[in-house]
Protein backbone atom coordinates (compact mmCIF):
# COMPACT_ATOMS: atom_id res chain seq x y z
CA UNK A 1 0.00 0.00 0.00
CA UNK A 2 1.45 3.36 -1.03
CA UNK A 3 1.69 6.17 1.50
CA UNK A 4 -0.97 8.06 -0.46
CA UNK A 5 -3.37 5.13 -0.20
CA UNK A 6 -2.43 4.46 3.42
CA UNK A 7 -3.23 8.08 4.23
CA UNK A 8 -6.80 7.65 2.96
CA UNK A 9 -7.11 4.36 4.83
CA UNK A 10 -6.19 6.11 8.08
CA UNK A 11 -8.52 9.00 7.35
CA UNK A 12 -11.51 6.75 6.69
CA UNK A 13 -10.76 4.56 9.69
CA UNK A 14 -10.87 7.67 11.86
CA UNK A 15 -13.69 9.66 10.22
CA UNK A 16 -15.85 6.82 8.94
CA UNK A 17 -16.01 3.93 11.44
CA UNK A 18 -19.08 1.66 11.42
CA UNK A 19 -20.73 3.84 14.08
CA UNK A 20 -20.60 6.86 11.77
CA UNK A 21 -21.85 4.80 8.83
CA UNK A 22 -24.82 3.64 10.88
CA UNK A 23 -25.57 7.16 12.11
CA UNK A 24 -25.56 8.63 8.59
CA UNK A 25 -27.78 5.80 7.36
CA UNK A 26 -30.23 6.62 10.17
CA UNK A 27 -30.42 10.20 8.97
CA UNK A 28 -27.67 11.93 10.95
CA UNK A 29 -25.78 14.73 9.27
CA UNK A 30 -22.74 13.74 7.20
CA UNK A 31 -21.35 17.26 7.35
CA UNK A 32 -18.41 16.34 9.59
CA UNK A 33 -17.42 13.51 7.27
CA UNK A 34 -17.65 15.75 4.20
CA UNK A 35 -15.52 18.38 5.92
CA UNK A 36 -12.88 15.78 6.73
CA UNK A 37 -12.83 14.57 3.13
CA UNK A 38 -12.68 18.11 1.77
CA UNK A 39 -9.82 19.10 4.03
CA UNK A 40 -7.88 15.98 3.09
CA UNK A 41 -7.74 16.91 -0.59
CA UNK A 42 -8.75 13.43 -1.74
CA UNK A 43 -11.89 14.75 -3.42
CA UNK A 44 -9.58 16.47 -5.92
CA UNK A 45 -7.28 13.48 -6.44
CA UNK A 46 -8.34 13.08 -10.09
CA UNK A 47 -8.39 16.80 -10.86
CA UNK A 48 -5.45 17.89 -13.08
CA UNK A 49 -2.49 19.36 -11.25
CA UNK A 50 -2.91 22.54 -13.25
CA UNK A 51 -6.30 22.95 -11.56
CA UNK A 52 -5.06 22.27 -8.05
CA UNK A 53 -5.57 18.49 -7.90
CA UNK A 54 -3.27 15.49 -7.73
CA UNK A 55 -3.74 14.59 -11.39
CA UNK A 56 -4.29 10.87 -10.83
CA UNK A 57 -5.61 8.63 -13.58
CA UNK A 58 -7.95 5.69 -13.07
CA UNK A 59 -5.14 3.19 -12.56
CA UNK A 60 -3.59 5.37 -9.84
CA UNK A 61 -6.94 5.95 -8.13
CA UNK A 62 -8.01 2.29 -8.14
CA UNK A 63 -6.97 1.60 -4.55
CA UNK A 64 -8.65 4.81 -3.39
CA UNK A 65 -11.97 3.56 -4.74
CA UNK A 66 -11.36 0.14 -3.21
CA UNK A 67 -10.87 1.71 0.21
CA UNK A 68 -14.21 3.49 -0.05
CA UNK A 69 -15.90 0.12 -0.47
CA UNK A 70 -13.82 -1.37 2.32
CA UNK A 71 -14.94 1.34 4.75
CA UNK A 72 -18.56 1.41 3.52
CA UNK A 73 -18.35 5.18 3.01
CA UNK A 74 -21.96 6.42 3.33
CA UNK A 75 -21.53 9.45 1.08
CA UNK A 76 -20.86 9.54 -2.71
CA UNK A 77 -17.16 10.22 -2.36
CA UNK A 78 -16.07 8.24 -5.43
CA UNK A 79 -18.51 9.89 -7.82
CA UNK A 80 -17.65 13.30 -6.36
CA UNK A 81 -13.99 12.65 -7.16
CA UNK A 82 -14.88 11.64 -10.69
CA UNK A 83 -17.30 14.48 -11.36
CA UNK A 84 -14.85 17.12 -10.10
CA UNK A 85 -12.26 15.82 -12.56
CA UNK A 86 -14.72 15.61 -15.43
CA UNK A 87 -15.96 19.15 -14.84
CA UNK A 88 -12.50 20.35 -15.76
CA UNK A 89 -13.08 18.88 -19.21
CA UNK A 90 -16.66 20.08 -19.50
CA UNK A 91 -18.53 16.82 -20.24
CA UNK A 92 -22.31 16.78 -20.40
CA UNK A 93 -22.75 13.60 -18.36
CA UNK A 94 -20.90 10.88 -16.50
CA UNK A 95 -19.83 8.19 -19.04
CA UNK A 96 -21.62 5.02 -18.19
CA UNK A 97 -18.39 2.88 -18.51
CA UNK A 98 -16.53 5.17 -16.04
CA UNK A 99 -19.25 4.82 -13.41
CA UNK A 100 -19.10 1.05 -13.91
CA UNK A 101 -15.36 0.68 -13.22
CA UNK A 102 -15.49 2.98 -10.20
CA UNK A 103 -18.36 0.92 -8.78
CA UNK A 104 -16.45 -2.28 -9.57
CA UNK A 105 -13.51 -1.05 -7.50
CA UNK A 106 -15.82 -0.25 -4.59
CA UNK A 107 -17.29 -3.75 -4.85
CA UNK A 108 -13.78 -5.17 -4.49
CA UNK A 109 -13.24 -3.25 -1.26
CA UNK A 110 -16.50 -4.48 0.22
CA UNK A 111 -15.79 -8.05 -0.92
CA UNK A 112 -12.39 -8.06 0.73
CA UNK A 113 -13.85 -6.77 3.98
CA UNK A 114 -16.65 -9.37 3.90
CA UNK A 115 -14.07 -12.12 3.42
CA UNK A 116 -11.99 -10.83 6.35
CA UNK A 117 -15.04 -10.71 8.63
CA UNK A 118 -16.03 -14.23 7.60
CA UNK A 119 -12.56 -15.66 8.22
CA UNK A 120 -12.40 -13.96 11.62
CA UNK A 121 -15.83 -15.27 12.61
CA UNK A 122 -15.01 -18.81 11.47
CA UNK A 123 -11.84 -18.68 13.56
CA UNK A 124 -13.57 -17.42 16.70
CA UNK A 125 -16.96 -19.16 16.62
CA UNK A 126 -16.84 -22.46 18.48
CA UNK A 127 -19.04 -25.45 17.67
CA UNK A 128 -18.68 -28.93 19.17
CA UNK A 129 -15.54 -27.83 20.96
CA UNK A 130 -13.64 -26.40 17.99
CA UNK A 131 -13.75 -23.36 15.67
CA UNK A 132 -16.24 -23.75 12.84
CA UNK A 133 -13.41 -22.87 10.47
CA UNK A 134 -12.05 -26.37 11.13
CA UNK A 135 -15.06 -27.95 9.44
CA UNK A 136 -14.58 -28.89 5.80
CA UNK A 137 -17.86 -27.33 4.66
CA UNK A 138 -16.87 -23.93 6.08
CA UNK A 139 -13.36 -24.23 4.68
CA UNK A 140 -14.82 -24.91 1.26
CA UNK A 141 -17.05 -21.84 1.43
CA UNK A 142 -14.17 -19.63 2.52
CA UNK A 143 -12.00 -20.98 -0.28
CA UNK A 144 -14.69 -20.22 -2.86
CA UNK A 145 -15.11 -16.73 -1.41
CA UNK A 146 -11.36 -16.10 -1.57
CA UNK A 147 -11.28 -17.24 -5.19
CA UNK A 148 -14.15 -14.92 -6.09
CA UNK A 149 -12.56 -11.95 -4.32
CA UNK A 150 -9.23 -12.47 -6.07
CA UNK A 151 -10.89 -12.75 -9.49
CA UNK A 152 -12.96 -9.65 -8.82
CA UNK A 153 -9.87 -7.63 -7.91
CA UNK A 154 -8.06 -8.63 -11.10
CA UNK A 155 -11.09 -7.77 -13.22
CA UNK A 156 -11.59 -4.40 -11.55
CA UNK A 157 -7.92 -3.53 -11.98
CA UNK A 158 -8.20 -4.36 -15.66
CA UNK A 159 -11.13 -1.98 -15.91
CA UNK A 160 -9.08 0.89 -14.50
CA UNK A 161 -5.95 0.18 -16.53
CA UNK A 162 -5.54 1.67 -19.95
CA UNK A 163 -8.12 4.34 -20.67
CA UNK A 164 -9.69 4.57 -24.10
CA UNK A 165 -7.18 5.73 -26.68
CA UNK A 166 -4.28 4.21 -24.78
CA UNK A 167 -3.91 7.10 -22.34
CA UNK A 168 -3.02 5.53 -19.01
CA UNK A 169 -3.81 8.72 -17.12
CA UNK A 170 -7.18 9.23 -18.81
CA UNK A 171 -10.54 9.05 -17.08
CA UNK A 172 -12.61 7.28 -19.72
CA UNK A 173 -11.99 3.52 -19.56
CA UNK A 174 -12.05 1.14 -22.47
CA UNK A 175 -15.64 -0.08 -22.78
CA UNK A 176 -14.78 -3.78 -23.02
CA UNK A 177 -12.44 -3.55 -20.04
CA UNK A 178 -15.26 -1.87 -18.14
CA UNK A 179 -17.58 -4.69 -19.16
CA UNK A 180 -15.19 -7.29 -17.74
CA UNK A 181 -14.70 -5.30 -14.54
CA UNK A 182 -18.35 -4.70 -13.74
CA UNK A 183 -19.68 -8.08 -14.86
CA UNK A 184 -17.09 -10.08 -12.92
CA UNK A 185 -17.27 -8.05 -9.73
CA UNK A 186 -21.08 -8.10 -9.81
CA UNK A 187 -21.00 -11.86 -10.24
CA UNK A 188 -18.66 -12.19 -7.28
CA UNK A 189 -20.90 -9.98 -5.15
CA UNK A 190 -23.86 -12.24 -5.84
CA UNK A 191 -21.90 -15.29 -4.70
CA UNK A 192 -19.85 -13.96 -1.78
CA UNK A 193 -22.59 -12.09 0.10
CA UNK A 194 -24.90 -15.09 0.67
CA UNK A 195 -21.94 -17.34 1.55
CA UNK A 196 -20.81 -14.86 4.19
CA UNK A 197 -24.25 -14.81 5.75
CA UNK A 198 -24.41 -18.60 5.69
CA UNK A 199 -21.08 -18.81 7.55
CA UNK A 200 -22.28 -16.32 10.15
CA UNK A 201 -25.56 -18.14 10.63
CA UNK A 202 -28.49 -16.41 12.32
CA UNK A 203 -26.35 -13.59 13.72
CA UNK A 204 -25.36 -12.69 10.15
CA UNK A 205 -28.71 -11.04 9.44
CA UNK A 206 -28.74 -8.83 12.52
CA UNK A 207 -28.36 -5.08 12.22
CA UNK A 208 -25.86 -5.05 15.09
CA UNK A 209 -23.29 -7.01 13.06
CA UNK A 210 -21.06 -4.99 10.73
CA UNK A 211 -21.41 -7.61 7.99
CA UNK A 212 -24.68 -6.17 6.71
CA UNK A 213 -23.06 -2.76 6.14
CA UNK A 214 -21.07 -4.36 3.34
CA UNK A 215 -23.41 -7.01 1.95
CA UNK A 216 -26.20 -4.47 1.51
CA UNK A 217 -23.84 -2.32 -0.52
CA UNK A 218 -22.72 -5.32 -2.55
CA UNK A 219 -26.29 -6.03 -3.59
CA UNK A 220 -26.91 -2.38 -4.43
CA UNK A 221 -23.65 -1.90 -6.36
CA UNK A 222 -24.20 -5.16 -8.20
CA UNK A 223 -27.19 -3.58 -9.97
CA UNK A 224 -25.87 -0.03 -10.33
CA UNK A 225 -24.43 1.15 -13.64
CA UNK A 226 -25.21 -2.16 -15.33
CA UNK A 227 -25.61 -5.63 -13.87
CA UNK A 228 -23.51 -8.59 -14.93
CA UNK A 229 -26.26 -9.52 -17.42
CA UNK A 230 -26.08 -6.14 -19.15
CA UNK A 231 -22.29 -6.07 -19.36
CA UNK A 232 -22.04 -9.74 -20.38
CA UNK A 233 -24.24 -8.86 -23.32
CA UNK A 234 -21.73 -6.18 -24.32
CA UNK A 235 -18.93 -8.74 -24.15
CA UNK A 236 -20.93 -11.35 -26.05
CA UNK A 237 -21.70 -8.97 -28.88
CA UNK A 238 -18.02 -8.02 -29.08
CA UNK A 239 -16.96 -11.66 -29.26
CA UNK A 240 -19.40 -12.36 -32.09
CA UNK A 241 -18.32 -9.26 -33.98
CA UNK A 242 -14.63 -10.14 -33.64
CA UNK A 243 -14.90 -13.29 -35.71
CA UNK A 244 -12.68 -15.20 -33.28
CA UNK A 245 -13.49 -18.91 -33.15
CA UNK A 246 -12.73 -19.16 -29.43
CA UNK A 247 -13.59 -16.79 -26.62
CA UNK A 248 -10.08 -17.35 -25.23
CA UNK A 249 -8.56 -16.03 -28.47
CA UNK A 250 -10.77 -12.96 -28.17
CA UNK A 251 -9.58 -12.38 -24.62
CA UNK A 252 -5.93 -12.67 -25.62
CA UNK A 253 -6.21 -10.36 -28.61
CA UNK A 254 -8.63 -7.77 -27.23
CA UNK A 255 -8.83 -7.75 -23.46
CA UNK A 256 -5.45 -8.67 -22.05
CA UNK A 257 -2.88 -5.86 -21.72
CA UNK A 258 -0.04 -6.01 -24.23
Amino acid sequence: MSEFTASLDRLLADACPPAVVRAVERGASAEALWHALERSGFLDALVPESRGGAGLGLADAFELFVLQGRHAVPVPMALTMVMRALQCEGPEALPRALAAVVTAAQIVGALERVLELSVAFATQRMQFGRPIGKFQAIQHQLAVMAEQVAAARMAAQLGCQGAAGGQDQGLVPDRLHAAVAKSRTSEAAGLVAPMAHAIHGAIGITAELDLQLYTRRLHAWRAEHGSELAWNRVLGEAVLASGEALALDFMRSTLLPT
